[in-house]
């Protein structure tokens, strides 16, 4: 489907409007007025699994932008980083903290490979590979979050996505990783698990035929 019109096809072929949106926008839409976010203002919607995405909503409605790339903090880059990314840069945030990347750094300190699951129970364990490898996610994305915090200062982050299960995405010391990039001395933005779960972005498709 790269290069089609999608939206205009199928809106020939069916004879209603079709309106189109990435999962992020329609998790951040459900999540920010029927979801975990309902009440806030300014919300923003992560999605970090497989890659690590985001939507904007504010006052109900999703912030597209220009370029139609509103909320796309995963092509943002992390000082220090060098990975390439399939978008053709390096360092983005994507190949950071996305669930494969961590796995690939866990394979790379420890010759050994496991998934996300694996890493998390032997982190519990006392593993050190995998004690690193988590509290290389908490200072990354505490980095990497704090960015967007610093421009948008949102009410309330939902996090989604296979990482965004990750308990410790919601703790103190995660808040005090996000703190040291803030410019303000306090962080007081919510990071809240999503309340619809894995429905939230089926939810938030069928909220745009009513936007």
């Amino acid at each position: 489907m790269n290069g089609r019109f999608l939206g205009a096809d199928l809106s020939r072929l069916l004879g209603v409007e079709a309106r189109l949106a990435n999962d992020a926008n329609c998790f951040a839409l459900a999540e920010a007025t029927l979801g975990a976010a309902k009440g806030r203002r300014v919300v923003m919607g992560l999605i970090m699994g497989t890659g690590v995405g985001g939507g904007i909503v504010v006052d109900g409605k999703v912030i597209n932008g220009c370029h139609g790339i509103g909320g796309e903090w995963g092509h943002n880059p992390i000082p220090g980083e060098s990975r390439p990314c399939y978008c053709g840069r390096t360092g983005c945030v994507e190949t950071v903290i996305a669930g494969p990347s961590l796995e690939r750094f866990y394979r790379e300190k420890s010759g050994q490979q496991a998934d996300l699951r694996t890493i998390v129970k032997r982190a519990a364990e006392g593993e050190s590979v995998a004690v690193e490898t988590l509290e290389h996610l908490r200072t990354r994305f505490g980095q990497a979050i704090a960015a967007v915090i610093n421009i948008l200062d949102p009410d309330a982050i939902v996090i989604g996505g296979g990482v965004g299960n990750l308990d410790l995405l919601y703790t103190a010391e995660t808040r005090q990783a996000v703190g040291r990039f803030l410019f303000n001395p306090e962080v007081k933005t919510e990071f809240l698990k999503p309340a619809l779960g894995d429905s939230a972005g089926v939810f938030g498709a069928a909220m745009l035929a009513v936007g």
